[in-house]
């Protein structure tokens, strides 16, 4: 059991990388918006969503200036005024809201309102300039993104289908012609020699500014989603404060490896050995010198386990101030040979708090499989505390293995 495992290193690295989000987070001026409460993250998405009208009716209004030819003036003004309507409805919501935020959590109206007019403004945006299956989409693509990080997933699927459903009819238009295609446009953007006019490049321009900012945006929020994954993942296989396996993932590892070794060939013979190992008068450490002393202890003590483990190795934390290791291919003399190295290390580490030096030791108990009696990871680990008790009870700092079977 010599030198530093990998499990070792990523848990170093895990636990590098949330006290560096932590730090970051406590430093930052601003939390992150998935961490806020609903009314709060609609307030950000709405402030987001002024953008493509703001940035549409601005286009527009460019082209009507300096290009009024290549426009249906009609059909240019009504949907400049629509996007005003659309701006400002926003706004109104949004200052109501700034004061709901105070008195209550979620407001679903100024939700539903976010996302169904952001959609109804893209689709109709991308049908006034026949852009339903290019820009249109991958604005709407885009959007679902932005906005299934920060409203209700369930309405924006519901959205999606909508969306979807309005495509398809949009594309039988375009084959049957029913209704005009790309009715904002007066005459071609393209010049006789096959060239896009400059007007073509503004609007491209604008698009590609609108379209930056959302994939920045869809970048922070699937950022996030793996944060928020592996920070799951972590929390569910990994104890807190010691940065070891915690006892449910403990015992999976230990029925794998069981596993594995009824599948191998009995000759030479498969071995899976198990120390228990537990703190001795943890309670009096913990009444004597305070909890903060209690997990210092549990910390270097857990160091030591898995400053000693080899890489295929498993160290967990199973409850409390015991420990549980796992040694794939060690029989019971070679394990107890290791507890007993361990117990040593145990007793010969110091702990300093508060300025004061403290000392501590450990029972352990060891069993191995095969063995007459044990089937699987429970009987393992019973005959492996069966005799950590008889440790505790024989005088505790000292390593006992179980009795084998006649």
């Amino acid at each position: 059991m010599g030198g530093h495992n990998n499990h070792n290193e990523v848990r170093t690295m895990t636990a590098n990388q949330t006290d560096q989000a932590s730090k970051s987070s406590q430093t930052s001026r601003f939390s992150n918006p998935m961490d806020w409460k609903a009314i709060d993250r609609f307030i950000l998405l709405g402030s987001l969503v002024l953008l493509a009208p703001l940035l549409f009716a601005i286009s527009i209004l460019v082209v009507l200036w300096v290009a009024p030819s290549f426009l249906n003036s009609q059909v240019a003004y009504a949907l400049t005024t629509l996007y005003a309507a659309h701006v400002l409805v926003m706004l109104g919501f949004i200052a109501v809201a700034l004061k709901k935020r105070h008195k209550q959590e979620d407001w679903p109206m100024f939700e539903n309102f976010i996302v169904g007019s952001f959609t109804a403004v893209v689709m109709l945006s991308g049908y006034a300039t026949g852009s339903h299956f290019s820009e249109g989409l991958l604005l709407l693509f885009l959007g679902v993104n932005i906005t299934s990080a920060l409203a209700h997933v369930k309405k924006i699927r519901f959205l999606f289908w909508c969306v979807v459903t309005a495509l398809v009819c949009l594309g039988i238009n375009d084959l049957f012609g029913w209704l005009e295609h790309a009715p904002l446009l007066e005459r071609s953007l393209y010049q006789p020699d096959g060239t896009p006019h400059i007007l073509w490049w503004v609007v491209q321009a604008v698009m590609a500014l609108i379209l930056s900012a959302l994939i920045y945006l869809c970048l922070l929020a699937v950022g996030r989603w793996v944060e928020r994954e592996n920070l799951y993942r972590e929390m569910s296989t990994i104890d807190g404060l010691t940065r070891l396996t915690n006892r449910s993932s403990f015992i999976k590892r230990g029925d794998e490896e069981l596993a594995r070794l009824q599948r191998l060939p009995s000759d030479p013979s498969p071995t899976l050995a198990c120390i228990m190992l537990d703190l001795d008068h943890f309670k009096s450490i913990n009444d004597t010198w305070g909890h903060h002393a209690g997990d210092e202890v549990l910390v270097v003590a857990s160091k030591i386990m898995m400053d000693n483990a080899r890489q295929y190795d498993e160290v967990g934390r199973y409850g409390g101030e015991e420990f549980a290791i796992l040694l794939p291919s060690v029989d019971l003399a070679l394990a107890e040979k290791i507890a007993e190295r361990l117990r040593k290390k145990i007793s010969e580490a110091v702990v300093k708090v508060d300025g004061k030096a403290i000392q501590f030791t450990a029972s352990l108990g060891v069993a191995s499989f095969p063995s007459e009696g044990l089937e699987n990871m429970n009987d393992l680990l019973k005959a492996a505390d069966a005799a950590l008790y008889e440790a505790k009870e024989g005088g505790r700092n000292q390593v006992v293995t179980a009795k084998r079977r006649a």
